[in-house]
């Protein structure tokens, strides 16, 4: 009936070691420490909270970006997010974030189609390669007003950073790219993949890099009413993102 005291009492007097040997483990730690590179994904439609690939950008389309596509964001393939449905990039609450690059901008981003071509492609206001030179002709323009700019550095590039705010009102006077668009699109920049303000009053937080001679911007679209956590979110993800040229890290 004591049979379970006596067999503590015998194991209390078999070593440990052996103890340990007969269930078969180890004085020292069998534990191995492996790493492996982050998994980085084609931009689609629907975003997870992984990594995603932008790009490439440039005029050898050399660079691209690795940065967060926040989980339940809407992804345009291969240079920008929206927030999550229904709102999206929408006013008066809407968030989005877009890369990419340009060579000029419209005088008059209201009537861009100075060309009669119907294709937001070729602006009026052409600029240099540098990243001074696309704030000064941003800066220049009266459509909209501009905070002024400030130095920054992204992933140790640097550039500069500054702030558009586009006028209220409708678009609906606006040269359109589509007949069968009610409304009209206003286009701050040329050169790029056609990026345009999504609604009245729409603010663009821009990012200029210069990335080793290929200028980049990054922006953020938002309004007044975006809430504070959906722009810290915007934020994060360009100050995190990270700048690749083709063969290797820029």
């Amino acid at each position: 009936m004591h049979f379970g005291l006596v067999k503590r009492l015998l194991l209390a007097t078999i070593p440990l070691a052996l103890i340990l040997a007969a269930c078969g483990g180890s004085s020292q730690s069998r534990t191995t420490k492996t790493s492996s590179a982050p998994h980085i994904q084609v931009l689609t439609d629907k975003l997870n909270g992984g990594l995603y690939r932008f790009g490439p950008f440039g005029d050898k389309r050399s660079v691209t970006i690795v940065a967060t596509g926040p989980k339940g964001w809407v992804g345009y393939p291969d240079w920008a997010m929206d927030g999550p449905e229904p709102l999206r990039a929408d006013a008066p609450r809407g968030i989005a974030v877009s890369l990419l690059t340009a060579d000029g901008v419209y005088s008059d981003p209201c009537h861009w189609d100075w060309n009669d071509t119907g294709h937001p492609d070729i602006g009026d206001v052409k600029v240099g390669p540098g990243v001074d030179d696309l704030v000064a002709a941003l800066r220049a323009n009266t459509y909209y007003t501009s905070t002024a700019a400030k130095p920054v550095t992204i992933d140790g590039f640097s550039g500069q950073e500054l702030e558009l705010q586009m006028p209220g009102g409708s678009y609906a006077h606006c040269d359109k790219d589509d007949p069968s668009d009610p409304g009209g699109h206003v286009f701050p920049f040329s050169g790029g993949p056609g990026l345009y303000t999504q609604g009245p009053a729409n603010r663009w937080h821009l990012y200029i890099l210069d990335t080793n001679g290929s200028r980049l911007i990054a922006v953020i679209l938002s309004y007044a009413k975006t809430p504070q956590n959906d722009l810290d979110l915007a934020q994060n993800i360009i100050q995190t993102m990270r700048v690749e040229r083709r063969g290797g890290s820029a």
